[in-house]
Parts: C-alpha cells; sequence; structure tokens
C-alpha cells in the first residue's frame, strides 16, 4: 500500500521529491521508474512533482546536477598544497569519480545508470567536465612552476596535461561492474605512472 500523501510544499517537496526518486532510479533503474512511483515515494502528489519537475528526465538531471556540484566541491577540497603531486592528483580524480563508482557498483542497474546519464545528461556532464579540467590544470600549473614536474620537457601545457589525466580517470571507470575498491587501486597506478612521466 503506498504511504498516505502529505501536504508538503516548497523546498521541502523538492528535496522528497529528489530523495524518493535517487532511491527508486537505484532500486529499479530509470526506465522502469515512473512519476507516479516518486511520488508514492516522496509522499506527495503527481500534480506536486509535475509542480517542481517538467518530467522524470527533468528529475534525474537535477540529481545528476547535484552530484556533479557535490563532487566538483570534493575535488577542490581533497587537494592539500603540501602533498606530493600525484597524492594531489590521485585525491583530486578519486574526490571527482569514486562517488560515482559507488553508486554504480551499489544497484544492479548501473549499466543502465550510466547509458541514461549519457543520453540525458550530456549538457550537464560537458560542463562538468570542463570544470574539472581547470581544477586539474591549476593544479598542475601550480605543480610545474614549483619544480614538482616538467611539463615543457615533456612538450605538454597543462591543459592537456589536465586532459590526459581525466581522460585516464574517467576511462578507468566506465565499466559498471568496477568496484570502488578496485577503481581506486586502478587510478593510483594510472597516477602515479603519469606524474613519473612528467617529473
Amino acid at each position: 500500500m503506498a504511504p498516505p500523501v502529505t501536504p508538503l510544499r516548497g523546498t521541502r517537496a523538492r528535496d522528497a521529491i529528489l530523495e524518493a526518486a535517487g532511491e527508486r532510479f537505484m532500486a529499479d533503474g530509470l526506465r522502469r521508474t515512473s512519476i507516479e512511483a516518486i511520488a508514492a515515494a516522496a509522499g506527495v502528489s503527481r500534480p506536486t512533482v509535475y509542480a517542481h519537475f517538467a518530467s522524470k528526465d527533468e528529475v534525474f538531471r537535477t540529481i545528476v546536477t547535484e552530484l556533479h556540484d557535490e563532487q566538483l566541491a570534493g575535488m577542490e577540497a581533497a587537494i592539500d598544497p603540501a602533498a606530493e603531486v600525484a597524492d594531489r592528483l590521485y585525491a583530486a580524480l578519486a574526490a571527482r569519480f569514486v562517488p560515482f563508482v559507488t553508486l554504480t557498483a551499489s544497484t544492479a542497474h548501473g549499466a543502465e545508470l550510466l547509458d541514461e546519464n549519457n543520453r540525458v545528461c550530456g549538457d550537464i556532464n560537458r560542463s562538468a567536465h570542463k570544470r574539472s579540467l581547470r581544477i586539474l590544470e591549476r593544479l598542475l600549473a601550480d605543480a610545474d612552476g614549483a619544480g614538482q614536474l616538467d611539463l615543457a620537457g615533456a612538450a605538454v601545457s597543462p591543459a592537456q596535461a589536465a586532459t590526459l589525466f581525466y581522460d585516464a580517470a574517467r576511462g578507468a571507470k566506465d565499466d559498471a561492474a568496477v568496484t570502488p575498491a578496485a577503481y581506486r587501486r586502478q587510478l593510483r597506478r594510472l597516477v602515479t605512472v603519469l606524474a613519473r612521466g612528467l617529473s
């Protein structure tokens, strides 16, 4: 039996809808989750969901946007200027990607959610990608300026090096079956190898 509908309004209703939708997407996948199921799980009416979101895809896009924002903030917070450059790169990239790996590994619908993310959230992902590259570019430029890396010797700019690290880290997570622990090990290896090649 569905939970009783309660008179949630405004921000409280929106937050309840997003939390419930996230739970349903993880449990049932995006394709099998209906607006009615989200409304029931949130304890609101179907019209209340539509008062906040035009469609199920918009709910999903909002969740993905918030996840990206959290992880980009995590990247900034994870960088310890006193740490070795490889450790800084690992910390930033782990903050960026491990939460996504953890999410997809914790549901039977991980592959579907990755596919739907690419279908529904391309513009959001591209924006987050650019923001991530700017963080890495600053980190690498600082390390190059401090003599910890020799980017000129490797004939790459900070922007090019940022793309190299980001693409390698992202590629290591694209298998929905990879576990967070396995991803961390692979990330540590690739960051160590690439950083040594630029030293």
